[in-house]
């Protein structure tokens, strides 16, 4: 299972989540026991280990997260484990970004987007004296109350944004800010071709190639020459014929796997386009 993190919304009884105004600016982690969980990243985050170490199995590649760093996720999809050596507590600060903020940073510091498709899913940096300054004082925000100001933790991100500006090489930097602020067609494409059979919104897709549902849609009708829905459906329906043709999956375990909210959408779904069941299709073969 593939968890959207963070959530939509934060419950108001979990003091982990430093939530003003239904927006989620951080959280405050902490863990004994090596945990293993697919994620699905909603936003732009950075994480800031106090204790312990992290191990993230992003795509293809493995990163290690120490105290000594810290690490730049970009919103998508990752496979995330934790390890703990024996008997340590593992802690962790996560900050989620603002992206309309992140835009506005990285165009003040006149970074310009390449006009190419970039994939780079994380930036790992070391840490240095103004972050680990920045590191101990984030922490404080989550036991007084009087800093819980949206205005403020608006502020303490572009803080973080300029630290890594001024503190870190540019060059070192550059293909991940690029990533970040990506509007390209082949970036759309991409992200369509990737996240086609998760369980989306289309305001999560939106998100993803940084653009307002509005643009989303308009961009998507462009490229496509169909509405975003329609094509999803297409995809998924497409593919779960090749799984009902192909594997002895249950016809519920398809549904999920092929990105469907649930087995009676499917069913109805499927039956109008190929007028028949998913049940009586696989008799079929």
């Amino acid at each position: 299972m593939i968890y959207h993190f963070p959530p939509l919304k934060a419950d108001p009884d979990d003091s982990s989540f430093l939530a003003i105004e239904n927006a989620i600016f951080a959280k405050f982690k902490k863990e004994n026991r090596t945990v293993l969980k697919d994620v699905f990243l909603t936003e732009n985050v950075l994480v800031f280990v106090l204790k312990g170490f992290k191990r993230l199995h992003i795509e293809n590649q493995t990163v290690e997260v120490t105290p000594q760093d810290i690490i730049f996720l970009k919103k998508g999809i990752y496979a995330m484990a934790e390890y703990f050596e024996q008997g340590e507590q593992f802690e962790a600060v996560l900050l989620f970004l603002d992206s309309k903020l992140l835009q506005e940073v990285i165009a003040e510091y006149r970074i310009k987007k390449s006009g190419r498709h970039s994939t780079v899913p994380f930036l790992k940096i070391p840490s240095n004296p103004a972050i680990e300054a920045f590191k101990a004082q984030l922490t404080l925000y989550f036991t007084q109350k009087m800093l819980w100001d949206r205005e403020i933790l608006l502020l303490k991100q572009q803080e973080i944004l300029l630290y890594i500006l001024k503190t870190v090489p540019r060059s070192q930097t550059i293909p991940f800010w690029d990533s970040l602020i990506s509007t390209s067609s082949e970036g759309l494409v991409y992200i369509m071709d990737k996240y086609a059979l998760e369980n989306l919104s289309l305001k999560d897709y939106a998100n993803l190639t940084n653009r307002s549902l509005s643009s989303f849609k308009r961009d998507f009708a462009l490229i496509y020459r169909t509405s975003p829905k329609k094509w999803i459906n297409q995809k998924r329906l497409e593919y779960s014929c090749l799984l009902l043709k192909n594997s002895e999956q249950r016809i519920a375990d398809i549904a999920e796997k092929c990105g469907f909210e649930s087995l009676s959408y499917y069913t109805q779904l499927f039956k109008r386009t190929f007028g028949r069941t998913p049940t009586e299709f696989r008799a079929e073969i």
